[in-house]
């Protein structure tokens, strides 16, 4: 008994040697998450999403979003109407597409707003995505032929 709380202890204090300061960490987070918007490389780790006239839902699988370049990579769960189909039932927001007009425009001096449009086989999809300088992000997704939805989640680095 005693040398599993010794265990539990030198454990616990394992992770408080990182040796930054609460100011430090936040700076350095804020360093990483201006470094991946100004190459374009980055990915939004999502853990809610709010379907359009539904209640936020808490999301426990590894669902994300994945910008490298002029590519995007969509694995996010979709709930809402969906007005058109392809034969099949679709793959919903699960695909891979080229980025087409990305812009991104600083609103404050700790968020940043980023929009795009992908267009694949089953839809056309704007991408609109507010980004904090703590890696919080907020991504609203509106398709053509689908009802819109929005996650909350944090960039990944």
């Amino acid at each position: 008994m005693f040398s599993m709380l010794l265990l539990v202890l030198s454990l616990a204090g394992c992770g408080t040697g990182s040796g930054l300061t609460k100011a430090e960490r936040e700076a350095q987070v804020t360093r990483q998450v201006q470094e991946a918007l100004d190459t374009r490389h980055y990915t939004i780790a999502v853990d809610w999403m709010k379907p359009l006239g539904g209640m936020p839902r808490h999301v426990s699988s590894n669902y994300e979003l994945t910008v490298n370049g002029d590519e995007v990579i969509s694995y996010l769960p979709y709930v809402g109407e969906a007005y058109r189909l392809p034969y099949g039932g679709g793959k919903g927001l699960n695909f891979k597409g080229t980025i087409e007009n990305y812009t991104i425009e600083y609103l404050t001096s700790n968020r940043v707003h980023i929009e795009f449009t992908v267009t694949n086989v089953e839809d056309s999809y704007n991408f609109r995505i507010d980004v904090f300088n703590n890696g919080k992000s907020i991504i609203d997704i509106i398709a053509r032929d689908k009802d819109a939805i929005s996650f909350d989640g944090e960039m990944v680095f």
